[in-house]
């Protein structure tokens, strides 16, 4: 099986970073993260052909369903293809232009300030939600009618229950369960700037894969 992951910071692996490494050092970097991040271990642990990991910092769920469609209508169909999505928080957005994101998470400096000002002003929690739900919605339709596998949770924001069959841990979120776990298990699966680390993704691997065992999806 081949591996397709869309997401935020949670699936990007913000924050792991290879101890030899300068963390200026982006691209020496790119293989630690990704082979560390949830995405990648569970690439390995199923024994993947090959993990391609297409989440970004900041991400929307606006610009996950974007991406995700992008990627089912430009890549030529492969029944061995799993996409894998960690959606984010509802309150996101993103901007699109030039073949390039860009997420409010980094809007200072952008052509999109005024944008972003008039969004927030603008938009409701109840708007926010009607965007992710549209989202996720698409992106399940999307993969249903290509005969594509997916495989979905929510990394950040609502805890809210989803619809769809194959959602894990549906009603809550990655970061609310290793949070919960530790304060259980007396164990830290936070880095510093609030992403998970090696021991927070293994942790979350280690459940996740007892799900897609017991569903029989890789």
């Amino acid at each position: 099986m081949k591996l397709v992951g869309f997401g935020c910071s949670f699936t990007f692996g913000s924050e792991l970073y290879a101890p030899s490494v300068d963390l200026d050092d982006y691209r020496s970097n790119i293989k630690y993260r990704e082979d560390r991040c949830w995405l990648g271990l569970l690439g390995h642990r199923f024994k993947c052909s090959s993990v391609d990991n297409f989440s970004q910092p900041a991400n929307s769920n606006f610009a996950i369903g974007q991406q995700v469609a992008n990627y089912l209508l430009t890549t030529p169909y492969d029944p061995e293809v799993v996409v894998c999505v960690g959606w984010t928080d509802p309150a996101r957005m993103s901007w699109y232009s030039n073949n390039k994101w860009t997420h409010n998470g980094f809007i200072v400096g952008s052509n999109y300030s005024q944008s972003y000002k008039e969004w927030v002003v603008n938009t409701t929690d109840d708007d926010h939600t009607v965007v992710s739900n549209n989202a996720k919605f698409s992106v399940n339709s999307m993969c249903k009618h290509r005969s594509t596998p997916l495989m979905q949770f929510s990394a950040l924001g609502s805890k809210e229950h989803q619809s769809y069959d194959e959602y894990f841990l549906n009603g809550s979120t990655m970061q609310h369960y290793l949070e919960k776990k530790q304060i259980e298990l007396n164990m830290n699966y936070f880095a510093e700037g609030g992403h998970p680390n090696e021991a927070g993704h293994v942790k979350f691997v280690d459940i996740m894969s007892e799900w897609i065992e017991a569903k029989k999806l890789l």
